[in-house]
């Protein structure tokens, strides 16, 4: 849709921000959101294993430990693009609804307004279970973890910091 009308709305403010949620959502989905918060689930689900171990020693390491961000940095770093593109689909909106008030490109009005609405409650959804995932895999992270080899496996032993 925006490929289409490029050339007739492009030097637009309400066009400009269409193309700033855009290259928003391209860079959300590079971020790859799935991947960060699987390994996020397993810490929450409680259930021992060998990946849960690793998931929270990955939590545990900095960024200039092993050169590169670890999950929850990079989870914080998509929470931060989910909330600043609240505010380009609104603008966008704010200035597609003039053009539908004017009835002008009518057609293009209602299909952007359709979209952006749909964006704006998927992101605000994403936004607000990413960052309930956030605070509980935080609040698992920051407890104490003793590990513990035997013979037969790995033994995990949670102690608070009272």
């Amino acid at each position: 849709m925006v490929y289409k009308n490029k050339n007739q709305h492009r030097r637009c403010s309400y066009f400009q921000y269409l193309l700033k949620v855009r290259r928003d959502l391209r860079l959300l989905r590079t971020a790859n959101m799935e991947s960060m918060l699987r390994p996020c689930f397993h810490v929450i689900s409680g259930r021992i294993s060998k990946q849960k171990i690793h998931v929270l020693e990955s939590l545990k390491l900095k960024k200039s430990d092993t050169g590169k961000p670890n999950i929850l940095e990079r989870l914080l770093g998509a929470l931060h693009l989910l909330s600043q593109m609240t505010e380009p689909i609104l603008k966008a909106a704010s200035g597609i609804s003039t053009l539908l008030a004017r009835s002008f490109f009518i057609g293009f009005s209602v299909t952007f307004l359709a979209l952006l609405a749909r964006l704006r409650v998927l992101i605000q959804q994403i936004l607000l279970d990413a960052v309930s995932v956030f605070n509980s895999v935080t609040s698992t992270s920051l407890k104490k973890q003793s590990v513990k080899i035997a013979q037969d496996g790995v033994e995990v032993g949670q102690r608070s910091l009272v």
